[in-house]
């Protein structure tokens, strides 16, 4: 007695997904004061891992997770859609930045 296997659906769906060409609706592009607060969390990022500096790199990374991902400030407008596209890039660009645990390691690189 033979039983072929079906294809899980949730693969096939992930596999279209994958495939599926990037969404059809431009963002507007990024006001100058966005663009400015981007590239601020873009040079702490590069700063921290310039420097060697785990926390700095960990505070920089969380900081721009927070800023992609969680609720604005009471005070603070409501981010535009290209500004949030924008800060998810940059956390998914960051997530390879990763330091040695030893200072030595990144020397024998």
């Amino acid at each position: 007695m033979t039983s072929a296997s079906p294809a899980l659906p949730t693969a096939s769906a992930w596999a279209r997904h994958l495939a599926a060409p990037a969404s059809q609706h431009p963002l507007a592009p990024l006001s100058e004061v966005e663009d400015r607060r981007v590239q601020r969390h873009r040079d702490q990022l590069l700063a921290a891992l310039l420097a060697h500096d785990r926390t700095a790199l960990h505070t920089a990374k969380q900081a721009v997770l927070r800023a992609a991902y969680g609720p604005p400030a009471d005070a603070a407008p409501p981010a535009s859609a290209a500004l949030r596209a924008a800060l998810r890039d940059l956390s998914w660009h960051m997530a390879i930045l990763l330091l040695p645990r030893h200072p030595a390691a990144a020397q024998q690189l």
